[in-house]
Formats: structure tokens, sequence, C-alpha cells
């Protein structure tokens, strides 16, 4: 009886641990890059602020607990949620304009609206998810790039407190522990979707708003939306890495892959466009 009530109790007692780990490390990590991106800057801070922290973690745990099969069947739905995710933060830059409120709930609104029409219709074809996500959230990039008055804002003299610091982690991590508590219920696809919400964007631009005003946050918004890429190329990475260096390898190899991609693929994008008169 004893056994039968720990192997019960086991998924319970990781998926506590998954959220403390969420709370503690990803809330740390969000508030660490949040305080990046206001010293070095909105397009430094754009692309190192949305490099894999959430979705790192939920990925481990899913591993470990439903095995790689599901992960398999989950990481399709990736490229589909980090799509909505563009379209989230879109609204996000647009409608901060008029205002912090008007920009939440508008941008929660859009995110919700899509995943469910995403999830009523599912595609499980990994390469040409990934494919529409690149090629769709590249022209939106382009779009707000050239089309949307955001100037790119400089470094911020601003000094944090460690109080200061410590809140900012207390909500970035509310909001992705909260997310993976809610990703352990649901199934494979629904959980790529779900996985994807996005705690890290919303977190970083209330944050950034909050701290620096609305055209700093709107500034690095704009790079975020094309910086999101590298979630992708992590978790294509994690599909294929995980079955065969297992979860502590493929999690090294896989964020090596994302931070390359930010490094030679966005950083050289973003700043040669930057240099062009």
């Amino acid at each position: 009886m004893t056994a039968k009530t720990d192997h019960h109790e086991l998924p319970e007692i990781m998926l506590l641990l998954n959220i403390l780990l969420a709370f503690f490390i990803a809330g740390s990590f969000i508030a660490l890059l949040t305080l990046l991106a206001e010293r070095f800057g909105s397009t430094i801070g754009g692309l190192v602020a949305n490099l894999p922290s959430n979705i790192l973690i939920t990925m481990i745990f899913i591993s470990l607990t439903r095995g790689n099969p599901f992960l398999q069947q989950m990481i399709p739905a990736i490229p589909v949620g980090m799509l909505i995710d563009t379209f989230f933060l879109l609204a996000f830059v647009l409608l901060l304009r008029y205002g912090i409120s008007t920009a939440i709930s508008g941008s929660l609104l859009t995110w919700l609206a899509l995943a469910v029409l995403a999830n009523r219709i599912p595609s499980h074809l990994l390469w040409i998810n990934a494919a529409i996500y690149m090629i769709i959230t590249l022209l939106v990039w382009i779009w707000v790039e050239h089309r949307v008055d955001i100037p790119v804002k400089g470094r911020s003299g601003k000094r944090y407190t460690p109080f200061q610091l410590t809140v900012r982690a207390l909500f970035a991590g509310t909001i992705v522990g909260s997310v993976i508590a809610i990703a352990h219920f649901v199934p494979a696809y629904l959980t790529g979707i779900v996985s994807t919400f996005p705690a890290v964007l919303f977190s970083s631009m209330v944050i950034l708003t909050l701290n620096q005003g609305r055209e700093f946050a709107r500034a690095t918004g704009k790079v975020m939306i094309l910086s999101s890429t590298n979630i992708v190329i992590y978790a294509i990475s994690v599909f294929y890495t995980f079955p065969l260096l297992g979860v502590a390898g493929g999690t090294v190899v896989s964020l090596i892959f994302a931070v390359l991609w930010v490094k030679y693929v966005l950083h050289r994008v973003i700043f040669i466009n930057f240099s062009k008169p």
C-alpha cells in the first residue's frame, strides 16, 4: 500500500518541484534579463530578454514525468503558440500608446482568441509550422520596423534596489509558475500551445512600462517580436537532442543553439537593418 501511495504522489511532488523551480529560477532569470534590457538599451535588451526560460523548465519537467514521446507530440504546437505570441506582442506594442491597461487587456484577449482557434485546427507538422511561424514573424517585424514610429532607446541610468529586483522576480515567477501548473493537466498539443503563453513577454513588457515608460517598452517589444524566434530554434533542437543526449545534454545543446541564433543571426539582421540610412 505504501508503494502504491508513493506512485500516485510522485507526479504531484514533481509538479510542485517544477512550479517552485519556475518561480525561483525563471522569475530571477526574467528579472535579470529585464535589468539587462534597461542597462544596455532596447535593442540588446530585446534580443536577450527572450532567451528560453519558462519553456526550458517546462520541457525538462515534461520529459522527466511524461517521457520524450509525449514531449515530441507537444513540440509541433510550439511554433503555432509562438506565432500567437507574435500577435500578442504586436497588439501590446501597438496598444501601449493608449495606456498599459488597454495594452494588457487587448493583448491577452488576442492571445486567448488565437489559442482557442489554434487548438480547434491542430497541425502536427513541425517543420511546416516552424516555417510558417518564421515567415509571418519576419513580415510582422519588418512592418513594425518600417511602418510604425518607435524609435530605438538607449541605456537607462536608473538604479534599482534589491527590493525592486525581488518584486520583479516574484511578479514574473508567479506568472511562469502558474502557466506550468496549467500545462500539466492538458493534452500534448494543447500543452505545446499553453507552454508558450507569453509569460516572459507579458512580465517584461509590464515591468519595462512601469519602470522605464511606454516608449522604452515599445522599443524593446519591437525587437522581441523577432528575438522570439530563438524559442522555436530551441524547441526544434529539443525535439532531436532529448532522445539522443538525455535531458541534461539536450538542454545544454539546445540552449547553445538558441544563443548562437541570437548572436549570429538575429543580432546581425537587426543591426544591419539599423545601420541603413
